[in-house]
C-alpha cells in the first residue's frame, strides 16, 4: 500500500516545518515502502543522522515516522520497530 505523504505530512504541525527538514522526513517515508524490516531500520538509521543536530525530533514528527512505518511493513514486522523506538528511547 502506497503511502499518502500529502495526508501524513500534510497536517498542521507540518506547515511551518523547515522545508529541507520536511524533504528529508518525505525522503523517509518513501524509501521505506516495500522494504522489509531490516532494510527499514537501516534506512532509520541513515535518517536520524541525516536531520541537522540541536534540533529534537517533534512529536507531530515522531507520529508521522510511526504511522510511515506502520503503513509500509506487515503488522509483525511494524511489532518489532515499535520495540526498538522504546529501546532507543531509554537510551536518549
Amino acid at each position: 500500500m502506497a503511502i499518502n505523504l500529502d495526508e501524513l505530512f500534510g497536517n498542521e504541525a507540518f506547515r511551518t516545518v523547515d522545508p529541507d527538514r520536511l524533504k528529508i522526513f518525505r525522503n523517509f517515508a518513501r524509501e521505506i515502502e516495500g522494504k522489509n524490516m531490516l532494510e527499514v531500520l537501516s534506512i532509520y538509521a541513515k535518517f536520524t543522522k541525516s536531520l541537522p543536530p540541536g534540533k529534537p525530533v517533534t512529536e507531530a514528527e515522531k507520529a508521522a515516522i510511526i504511522r510511515a512505518v506502520g503503513e509500509s511493513v506487515p503488522p509483525a514486522d511494524y511489532g518489532k520497530f515499535q520495540a526498538v523506538l522504546k529501546l532507543a528511547e531509554k537510551f536518549t
